[in-house]
């Protein structure tokens, strides 16, 4: 087994297929490096096939004529992308650019379909991620047409994962403030003044991207009814 198919297999995407389906998966792959703030695919381009974020951290969004930007989806280690444009030949319907320097491999058309016909699990690995990605997106059309900033915040933080552990009361957000502020559809300014808002109140401290959850309860409060 090579280099490409070891990290595969530790990829929790993958978790649970069977050895046999990575060479049929990555006999002809192609590896690709970004530089931060690189654009990976365009909105409206025609992807080579499935794209999977190896290492680094990406970005989905729209942009309108006058440079207005709305961040859809942060992309993190194993997590795959134009899987759409896979399925079906169309355009890819929004951009993905780097956040931080990316590893993205790309995967033919016809060896996804030849490791789906190998193996359903792969299928339906592939299929859980959509559905996850489209109640992602349900539930950020109903935050940012719904609710407030503060209570935009408050849910981003309270679903981010502990850094250590569930019971751990550190996060880390996955984003600069500024890209932050473009996932909730606010300001960097406004952004700002809300986290140190949360923070006078007792609900987070925060330093850089590291924030502490002092109180999840008034956090978790927040995020229903606001500031």
């Amino acid at each position: 087994m090579n280099t490409l198919e070891k990290a595969f297999q530790k990829l929790p995407l993958f978790e649970g297929i069977p050895e046999e389906i990575f060479p049929v998966l990555l006999s002809d792959a192609v590896e690709m490096t970004f530089k931060a703030k690189d654009i990976i695919i365009g909105e409206g381009e025609y992807p080579s096939g499935l794209y999977i974020l190896l290492s680094g951290t990406a970005k989905l969004y729209k942009s309108s004529p006058e440079g207005k930007e709305q961040t859809l989806f942060v992309l993190g280690d194993g997590e795959p992308f134009c899987l759409c444009s896979t399925f079906r030949k169309k355009p890819f319907p929004v951009t993905a650019a780097a956040l931080t320097p990316c590893r993205v491999i790309s995967i033919s058309k016809q060896n996804f379909f030849a490791a789906a016909e190998k193996d359903t699990a792969f299928l339906f690995s592939m299929l859980q991620k959509v559905s996850e990605r489209l109640r992602d997106a349900m539930e950020l059309a109903g935050t940012l047409s719904l609710q407030e900033v503060p209570q935009r915040i408050a849910t981003f933080i309270a679903k981010l994962e502990p850094t250590e552990g569930k019971k751990h009361q550190k996060v880390y957000l996955p984003m600069s403030h500024k890209e932050l502020a473009k996932v909730i559809g606010s300001t960097p300014e406004a952004l700002s003044r809300t986290l140190k808002k949360m923070s006078e109140k007792g609900m987070i401290s925060i330093e850089g991207r590291s924030v502490h959850i002092v109180n999840r309860e008034l956090l978790e409060q927040c995020a229903e009814t606001g500031l």
